[in-house]
């Protein structure tokens, strides 16, 4: 058995994570704030989401980034607001289900924030190597695994 040496919440490897990742979340929508293109840093990950799977419903969406249904809901009411996606009637498992794909604008707009937030990502990450990031993605994959079997998730 390995034992973790923590003796409270904010010294474990969870919280250095958090902060990490709510820290990422923070400056990456300031950057896309600072580029006035009237979408939230929120909303620019549900839409390069949205385009690396085309079709996808609004469950399979909160499922992949991590959001509540509502939050979910009404991020998406904006985005179609902006006419940055459509909603078109599908089915799924005999279900009918609001398929979502992105616009023409907001393709347009995705390449335009793209090349901000890679220079962003190269700046923060310039002092890890490829082999530290490979194996990042290795630790964190193995956490998933560990953390599915620990949930009965098989």
């Amino acid at each position: 058995m390995i034992r973790i040496d923590a003796n409270h919440y904010t010294e474990t490897i969870i919280y250095s994570i958090d902060i990490i990742i709510r820290n990422l979340k923070q400056q990456l929508g300031q950057k896309i704030d600072s580029l006035k293109k009237g979408i939230t840093g929120e909303e620019f990950v549900i839409l390069d989401t949205i385009m690396c799977n085309p079709n996808i419903y609004q469950q399979q969406l909160s499922e992949i980034l991590l959001l509540d249904k509502s939050k979910t809901a009404r991020l998406l009411k904006s985005l179609e607001e902006k006419n940055f996606i459509k909603r078109t009637i599908g089915n799924s498992n005999n279900r009918l289900v609001y398929l979502l794909n992105i616009t023409q604008d907001a393709k347009i707009l995705i390449r335009e924030i793209k090349p901000v937030m890679k220079e962003f990502l190269i700046e923060v990450f310039e002092n890890i190597n490829n082999d530290e990031i490979q194996l990042l993605h290795g630790l964190s994959r193995k956490f998933q695994d560990d953390l599915d079997n620990v949930l009965g998730k098989e």
